[in-house]
């Protein structure tokens, strides 16, 4: 695996974490050292699987689920390459992607419409499995794209707005599910 370059289109393949992006992992884990959970559940990607591992080691029993619609976006043509890039090598895909991200999907990979779509479809299933529960929490390992989708939800945002929800690395947001309803108690930040 080649090392990660920054503002490179990656989606759902398989990159290595930095130094830094393990640091970051492992300061969630301690960040909820002590929480009560239910259930651990992971974008089948090593970079979340890693972070998911985390967690797991500050509470024992509990063994990380992969959960493959926790992925990050399909990016098609587009991975390995800058949005420059992309520019030269396929003229017109960014501003066709911009003026339709409900469904475009010119570049082989998925819309943001077929990502929120997936993303959303798993969290329905993950909270009817957790049903009303005994308040221990569902943590969810995953990337930036899915991470949005959640976060917009919750926040009743558009996909027009989604690039206005900054969501670090290795960070934290914590979302509460009450009668089918999201509510974002924290917005993403570094632990």
């Amino acid at each position: 695996m080649q090392p990660a370059r920054a503002g490179v289109y990656y989606g759902g393949i398989e990159v290595p974490l930095s130094p830094a992006g393990r640091e970051e992992a492992r300061r969630v884990g301690a960040a909820l050292r002590g929480l009560s959970l239910a259930c651990i559940l992971s974008s089948p990607l090593q970079r979340a699987r890693f972070g998911a591992e985390c967690i797991a080691a500050a509470h024992p029993g509990l063994v990380p689920e992969i959960e493959p619609d926790l992925a990050e976006i399909a990016r098609g043509r587009w991975v390995g390459l800058t949005a420059d890039e992309v520019r030269r090598a396929f003229p017109g895909d960014l501003e066709a992607h911009a003026a339709d991200l409900q469904g475009w999907r010119g570049h082989g990979g998925e819309s943001l419409g077929d990502l929120r779509r997936r993303v959303l479809a798993a969290r329905d299933r993950l909270l009817a499995r957790a049903g009303s529960g005994d308040g221990a929490g569902l943590v969810l390992v995953s990337h930036l794209h899915p991470t949005r989708a959640l976060l917009a939800d919750a926040l009743g945002l558009g996909l027009e707005r989604w690039e206005e929800l900054d969501v670090p690395t290795g960070s934290l947001a914590v979302l509460e599910y009450r009668e089918g309803r999201g509510q974002v108690l924290q917005m993403p930040d570094l632990p």
